[in-house]
């Protein structure tokens, strides 16, 4: 994906800091993913851009928003279902590529990772979280 240019990440940044969702902000510039413009509010991209950084765990107060409830979330319950479900019991290993997934879904492999992992969306308990080649 294109890098955005300043003038859209200051813009982002003023958005986030008006208190917009990532995820929001993403539906009104589509040619860039809600984990873009997180990264750019964040700083982990483009820190020396002008405008305000979020700080990290802006919610972290409220422990009650985990998974689609949570204002950082790219996914929603029924596509993560839908990735841990891609397990192969045949070959013994996911049916598709992490990078499929993100393509799809439009987040990053690194997204799709971490919910294979179980570092995301834990609290699905889901069967195939944790699956590795052979188990």
């Amino acid at each position: 994906m294109a890098k955005p240019p300043l003038p859209l990440i200051v813009k982002w940044r003023d958005l986030a800091q008006e208190g917009r969702f990532y995820t929001d902000i993403a539906n009104d510039f589509p040619e860039y993913t809600a984990s873009q413009v997180r990264h750019y509010c964040l700083g982990h991209s483009g820190a020396k851009a002008p405008g305000p950084l979020q700080k990290r765990r802006r919610w972290s107060d409220n422990p009650w928003l985990q998974g689609g409830k949570s204002p950082h979330a790219l996914l929603d319950e029924a596509k993560v279902r839908r990735v841990l479900d891609d397990w192969d019991d045949d070959k013994g290993y996911w049916g598709h590529p992490a990078g499929h997934w993100a393509k799809l879904l439009k987040v990053s492999p690194s997204t799709i990772l971490a919910v294979r992992r179980g570092d995301t969306w834990k609290y699905l308990e889901h069967p195939n979280v944790g699956r590795k080649k052979g188990r």
